[in-house]
Order: C-alpha cells, then structure tokens, then sequence
C-alpha cells in the first residue's frame, strides 16, 4: 500500500460512511470485500489543472462556436465518468462554466464522476489569454464563457466578485500570455500587481485562493508577489522567481500531458497556427524548469490541463499520463510522482489523497506496481470514490 506519502507494505482499509475508519488488520464482517492481494492500493488520484470544455480536437474556437453548448456540456458528463473509473477521483477545473453544473450534479449523485473543484470562468485582462481570438469582438469571449475580462482594479474586483458569486471555489487568473490563444506570447505578462493583488483579497475575504496561468517568468513573478497559491505552467520560470515560491509555499503545476500532446500530434488533432509555433520554448525549457522545483522542495502538482479528446495516448480518461510523464519527461522519482498524483494536493486545502483514518475513501488498487513501473497507474482494477465502489471487476 502507498498511502499518499510512503510505500507502507500490506495492510487492510476499513470503510465506513465514506470515510476510512481503520487501517491495519481488520476482522468482523463487512457488507463488501474488495480483494487486493498481489495488487498495489493507493489513494485516488487528481488532476488539478483540467477543463471540462466538452470538445472534440483541438481547435477550441472552433469547437466552442461550431457546437452547442448543450452538447459540450453533454459530452463533458461523459468525461467525468471515465475520468473516476481510471481512478482519478478528484479533478480541480481550472476555468470552464461546465465545471459548475458538473460539480453539482456529481454531488448530488445523479452524475458519475470525481469530486469537482470548479474556478467557472477565468479572469483575464483585455488581449489576454482569457481571449482565444483577439480579432473577435471582446465580448463574444464572455458571451462564450472563455474569460472575465476584467481591466484596472475596480473592474477586477467586480470580476472576481462575479465568479465567486456563479459559484467557483477557487479564482483562476490569466497572468502572462499562452500557446492556445491568438496573438499574445508566453512570455508576456498580463494584469498588474494592483489587479491581481485586488483579486487575491477578494478571494481571501470568502476563504479561498487565486491560481495563476503563467508561463513567463515577469508575470509569475508579479502574481507570486501579489499572493496567488499556485503557477500553473511555470514553463518559462527563472530561479530567482522559483526561490521566492518555494519562500513563500507557492505550488506548481506544470501541465506536461497538453506540452506532450500540443508538440507529437498538434497539427494532427487541429491546433491552430499559433499555438504549433509557441510550444517549442514552453516544452523545452520546462524540464529544468521542475529540476530547480525540486532542488528547492516546491510542492509539484499532478495536472493535465486538457480540455478536449484527441483519441490518442495523451486524452481524457487517461488523466494518469500526468504522472507518468513527470517521470519520464519531468525527472521526478515515481515515488514523487505518485504523492504529486496525490497527498500534495492538501497544500491547496482539499482533503484528499491519503490513505488514514479519518479521510475520505478514495482507493485505487492498481494490477501492477507504480512504484516500480509508473506506467502502471494505467491499469486501475477497483476504483473506490467516497467508500463506495465505481469501478470493480
């Protein structure tokens, strides 16, 4: 058994209520028994960077303005089952209205899937990667979902009071530019210390926290600075700004499994021009980038940051390639891969990814063993989400 920190060695898992009553030798009868030997038992896993857009391909503008909402929404709920069934049982959305529904439909029981926190719509400045067109009218982007467009700190705090009031859980801003957006670079910076600093005290007043998008190093600086809890990307970051998030207990999600998917088959799955021409820097610098991460002890995240199916190795349901990948591509350990796939997301303030009692029952037993071999997590046998089974055979 992994429990979310260490290897443990054999043990047994009492459930009750959807919550682990015990862990070590159990005895008595139980209602259900789910049969681990030779097998590997760990918590369930997370992505914490995903989008429930519900596309297909990725050209996101087209999918987004070609289909109905309705059905993106649809096809999303689909997601949302096989992603728990690989045994990712809790996903943190990063910016997509669907999330939204999802969460509450999921909590209600109604929808099969894995605990949802949802960031509903980004906030972004104008010509910003909160806009995926910057040759359409601004407003379309928020008539669509993709953003906020918030400019100037009166307009971003009323921004930031207008998602948590749609019901995110945590605020997601747009601080540099991206690669699936139009014309802006990575590199560049977006918002101002004022307007992120406005938009993390509007966040802290409700007890919650700001995410930044940032591959840059000038903007992550700004918004690490101004009191966001988390980089999301960091593709760009320097040491000088790494330091000052490993002072300051900032985490970072690096998002290789879209960097992957974008450079092996981004023209083959209909990535527009500008984001096949901006993932090159991104992809290659992020490997030292996580090397200096992990010398300085910043806590690493497992995130896939997709938001459509692409049908290849890299896709919804398949959300377990984060870890494997931080492995193969990133240079962490699979013993460090598997707590960022896990117990790590608990610097964020959700309890989840441990194997203790007292936490919630999110189990995974695996045929195989991670430890050893991380491409491994790829075969889930039982999925168990809150103490009760939603994969087993």
């Amino acid at each position: 058994m992994f429990n979310g920190l260490e290897v443990v060695g054999k043990s047994d898992i009492v459930v009750e209520d959807g919550v682990i009553k015990g862990v070590g030798e159990a005895g008595g009868q139980f209602d259900v028994e789910v049969d681990a030997r030779g097998m590997f038992v760990m918590p369930g896993m997370v992505d914490a960077h995903f989008h429930f857009g519900g596309s297909k391909g990725g050209d996101l503008v087209r999918g987004t303005l070609a289909e109905d909402s309705k059905v993106r929404l649809l096809r999303a709920t689909t997601w949302a089952s096989r992603i728990v069934e690989a045994g990712i049982t809790t996903v943190r959305d990063c910016g997509e209205p669907n999330a939204i529904p999802l969460r509450q439909g999921v909590n209600e029981g109604w929808l099969k899937g894995p605990r949802i926190f949802a960031a509903g719509r980004p906030l972004s400045q104008t010509f910003g990667h909160g806009e995926f067109l910057h040759t359409v009218p601004v407003e379309w982007n928020e008539y669509f979902g993709f953003a906020e467009i918030c400019d100037g700190r009166e307009e971003c705090i009323r921004g930031a009071r207008r998602v948590l009031r749609e019901g995110s859980d945590f605020i997601k801003i747009m601080a540099t530019g991206g690669v699936l957006s139009q014309r802006d670079k990575p590199e560049w910076p977006q918002f101002t210390h004022e307007e992120i600093s406005a938009i993390v005290h509007e966040a802290e007043k409700v007890g919650t926290y700001v995410a930044a998008h940032a591959h840059g190093d000038r903007g992550a600086r700004v918004a690490v600075e101004s009191g966001v809890k988390s980089i999301e990307h960091g593709s760009l970051l320097s040491e000088e700004t790494l330091k000052l998030m490993a002072e300051r207990g900032v985490v970072l999600v690096p998002t290789l499994s879209i960097q992957e998917l974008i450079h092996k088959h981004g023209k083959q799955i209909g990535v527009n021009d500008w984001g096949l021409e901006k993932i090159g820097s991104v992809r290659e610098n992020i490997p030292r980038v996580l090397a200096t991460a992990k010398r300085l002890g910043i806590t690493i995240l497992t995130g896939t940051d997709l938001g459509f199916e692409s049908g290849l190795e890299i896709d919804v349901g398949r959300n377990f390639m984060e870890p494997v990948l931080l492995v193969e591509v990133g240079g962490l350990t699979n013993l460090e891969a598997l707590r960022a796939a896990t117990s790590n997301i608990r610097k964020l303030g959700l309890n989840v990814g441990l194997i203790a009692q007292g936490q919630p029952a999110d189990i995974v037993v695996i045929d195989g063993d991670p430890a050893t071999h991380i491409r491994d997590l790829a075969k889930a046998k039982w999925v168990i989400k809150a103490g009760a089974v939603v994969k087993g055979s």
